[in-house]
């Protein structure tokens, strides 16, 4: 059985573990563009301000490939897949047979209509080498001062980065606060506080329409209204698409992104998908959507990887979760936290404590979004209650509280935890 995985970032790893665990004689290819072994994209601020080296970006070992006995085909793009033929199409015109395919091509940066952004002191933020090129310019600039367009969770994590490099960091955000799709407005404004009391400047309600340049060189950037700010380097950050291209003609069905069922594939038999590109239910919803966090790429990076090698897995559904610091504040967001004014059958908890903010959101008795600010406990049961879909009507007076634990929890719920299989 010849297996070949398109991407290698967490969603093919899971993917090849899963793979081995079953299959222990397929033969595996990856195909990447990018030239590095395994490495966390979700670590490249840190890379950036020195806080971690080359060694610690990966995260599995250097014998990854050779344990799992993974082909590797690195500094290669894949531009078309060819279903009828069972091969893939790189940009050297090389082709790749394969029996099963997963495509985990991920996303690519979204970059707005701005004028004359393309050119000397503009970046991207998504890659390792985005980051390494960012850190050697803002090196080079005597005194570096940078827009970062976007206040979503990459955007503010490359400001931070900047920030402890010594660069003037202004963050630019369309939407009236920072982290609109992760936080509601309350937790967002403590931390847009936390991040001005550090340092940088947050523009929100505003965008940057157009880079001014004098000699080809940024001397700064001007905002929806009017108004200018003096940087010479700027950073687009405003979120990514997922990478379709490369199925654009095959019959594969693509909405916003790759189009699959609840055992990873698309509708095409033998093609699976997941990641960043693939379009996958949402838990909560119960409807397609695209995910771009860590834990849905490994999650269906996993089931994908069982499926293809034979073994039945059934995808339970995407569900949101972010978990992030800035400037040593933590917070940690899961399911739906967004505000939820005029919507009937929700039902809001929040403890408040200023430094500390805890909120559950409840729907019809059901459990469907925890957050909590500086204080992380007991989210793996919260995680676990929202799958449930176990009534909580009961002990809602107790879930935000700090002794909250296991032993609140129906007896039947707390068996179903310690006897389902792992």
């Amino acid at each position: 059985m010849k297996y070949v995985i398109i991407g290698n970032s967490y969603a093919a790893v899971f993917a090849v573990e899963s793979l081995r665990k079953t299959d222990k004689s397929g033969e595996i290819t990856i195909i990447s563009k990018e030239p590095y072994h395994v490495y966390a994209r979700a670590a490249i601020h840190e890379y950036m301000d020195g806080t971690i080296g080359d060694a610690q970006m990966y995260y599995r070992d250097k014998d990854f490939y050779e344990k799992h006995r993974v082909t590797t085909i690195f500094g290669r793009t894949v531009t078309g897949v060819e279903p009828e033929k069972n091969r893939v199409v790189l940009d050297n015109k090389q082709k790749i047979d394969f029996d099963k395919l997963m495509i985990s091509s991920g996303g690519v940066p979204i970059v707005p209509p701005i004028e004359d952004f393309k050119g000397v002191g503009t970046f991207t933020f998504t890659t390792w080498d985005d980051a390494k090129v960012l850190k050697d310019w803002v090196k080079k600039q005597k005194m570096p001062q940078a827009v970062v367009i976007g206040g979503g969770l990459i955007g503010l994590q490359c400001a931070e980065g900047l920030k402890h490099m010594g660069v003037d960091v202004t963050v630019v955000e369309l939407a009236d606060y920072v982290l609109v799709k992760a936080l509601d407005s309350i937790t967002a404004q403590r931390v847009q506080q936390w991040l001005t009391h550090n340092g940088l400047k947050v523009i929100t309600g505003n965008t940057v329409v157009s880079i001014n340049r004098a000699k080809g060189r940024i001397t700064g950037v001007k905002l929806k209204n009017g108004e200018k700010v003096k940087c010479n380097t700027v950073v687009l950050s405003i979120g990514v698409r997922p990478n379709t291209s490369l199925v654009e003609g095959s019959g594969i069905k693509v909405n916003r992104g790759i189009m699959v069922d609840n055992s990873m594939q698309t509708n095409v038999e033998g093609i699976f998908s997941g990641g960043d590109v693939a379009e996958a239910e949402d838990f909560l919803r119960k409807k397609g959507e695209v995910m771009p966090i860590i834990p849905v790429a490994t999650m269906q990076g996993k089931i994908a990887g069982f499926n293809m090698a034979g073994e039945k897995r059934t995808y339970p559904g995407g569900l949101l979760q972010n978990a992030f610091q800035f400037f040593g504040k933590s917070v940690v967001s899961i399911g739906n936290v967004i505000s939820i004014d005029h919507n009937d059958g929700f039902e809001e908890i929040i403890k408040d404590e200023g430094d500390v903010y805890k909120k559950a959101v409840l729907q019809d008795g059901k459990l469907v979004g925890v957050l909590s600010m500086n204080y992380i406990a007991r989210i793996g049961i919260y995680n676990s209650i929202i799958r449930s879909r176990m009534d909580v009507t009961g002990i809602k007076d107790k879930l935000l509280s700090d002794k909250f634990g296991f032993l609140d929890l129906p007896k039947e719920f707390r068996d179903e935890m310690l006897t389902k299989p792992g």
